[in-house]
């Protein structure tokens, strides 16, 4: 079986664990690990440390490679170790690849989405984009997405059909994120963090889309309008240099010691244990990302912006949401939050519940692992 990244190796981020759980997907299906074949678009990062040493298949590969010599080595490559499964990581209808990949022995091929494939279409161009999708044969059996509005960009934008479609959400690592009472201080320890103050977190990529503008935005409403000091927020991901990218956000001195860039960090679990809040105020497609279900799972409730898919992150009891890009009405909920202590305490509970039963690492490879066997039991039915 190979697993194929549309990536760097040791993508960090999210990226990282479907790593892990895609590797628990083959190891099912394949059997033993030299069995399993990683590719990744380019191998410049080396591997991702925690991947176990004997994952030693491991090729570039990229889809979108057209040269014949290229081609011929991969359906050569494939034949030779005679992959017949192929899992993808958000790989699209058609790419070059494909036919040298089908060539060399790949019967069931399944495409794992964690972002948006289209804008929504109607009418005549979506009726077009159908056309086109029917008429590519080498691509995807199946198409997995992380939410329900993610899989919307697909039939509703991209033209595929609804029946070649499945939603595994996200999993997590339940165990490492989750609550610590003994580390109750250690965010408010690693960054000088007053301890009267509770902690409002975001954890992710610094891109625009991701929001971390309104963050800041709604940092300065709830300190100077709403007159809440004892809170403090925390921005996790950001690497050298684009902490400088939010300065204009940045201009009032007193608002900023209620603002810690924390950097992109390895002890993310640990640093949640010590948070009240969880915050994402994407303003752009977010599907339903990673960090979502490890601040739930830490018991954190969690305020987000009202975007397709990201909002599928909560249920009512678990979190609130807030109109995209107003963060007036997010610095309102939050201090809603903060006088609340025990709605706190009731949310993080029920999401660390929800998690633990619907988002688990094990639940979305066993997602995955039926698709499989569900498409490949459908190919014998038809023979």
């Amino acid at each position: 079986m190979m697993v194929l990244f549309h990536c760097e190796s040791n993508p960090g981020y999210a990226a990282s664990s479907h790593e892990h759980t895609f590797l628990d997907v083959a190891r099912e299906l394949a059997g033993d690990i030299s069995n399993i074949h990683y590719a990744y678009s380019n191998l410049a990062g080396g591997m991702t440390p925690s991947l176990p040493a004997e994952l030693t298949n491991v090729l570039h590969l990229d889809t979108q490679w057209s040269d014949p010599a290229r081609l011929e080595s991969i359906e050569l490559y494939v034949k030779k170790n005679r992959i017949e499964r192929l899992l993808g990581f958000d790989q699209p209808v058609s790419r070059p690849m494909y036919q040298a990949l089908r060539r060399g022995g790949v019967k069931t091929f399944v495409s794992y989405w964690g972002a948006p494939m289209s804008s929504i279409n109607s009418g005549l161009k979506l009726l077009l984009k159908k056309l086109e999708v029917s008429t590519k044969r080498y691509g995807p059996d199946h198409y997995i997405f992380q939410s329900s509005g993610m899989r919307d960009t697909a039939v509703n934008g991209r033209g595929i059909p609804l029946s070649k479609t499945s939603i595994v959400k996200t999993g997590i690592d339940t165990l490492k994120y989750a609550p610590d009472p003994c580390k109750r201080s250690y965010a408010h320890q690693c960054f000088d963090i007053p301890k009267n103050r509770r902690i409002v977190v975001f954890s992710g990529h610094m891109e625009r889309r991701k929001g971390v503008h309104v963050i800041l935005q709604a940092a300065k409403v709830l300190t100077q309008e709403l007159h809440q000091k004892d809170v403090q927020f925390l921005i996790l991901g950001n690497r050298p240099g684009e902490r400088e990218n939010f300065q204009e956000y940045l201009q009032d001195p007193e608002v900023n010691q209620h603002i810690t860039f924390g950097g992109y960090r390895s002890d993310v679990p640990d640093l949640l244990k010590s948070c009240s809040i969880g915050m994402i105020a994407s303003v752009e497609w977010d599907s339903f990302p990673m960090s979502s279900l490890e601040m739930a799972a830490t018991e954190l409730p969690l305020l987000v912006s009202d975007l397709p898919g990201l909002n599928e992150a909560i249920a009512k009891d678990t979190g609130m949401k807030f109109p995209v890009n107003d963060h007036v009405a997010a610095a309102k909920q939050l201090n809603s939050l903060l006088h609340q202590t025990d709605l706190l305490e009731f949310m993080g509970k029920q999401g660390r519940e929800r998690v633990v039963k619907h988002y688990s690492r094990i639940a979305q490879a066993n997602g995955i692992i039926s698709v499989f066997r569900e498409l490949e039991h459908q190919k014998e039915f038809v023979l």
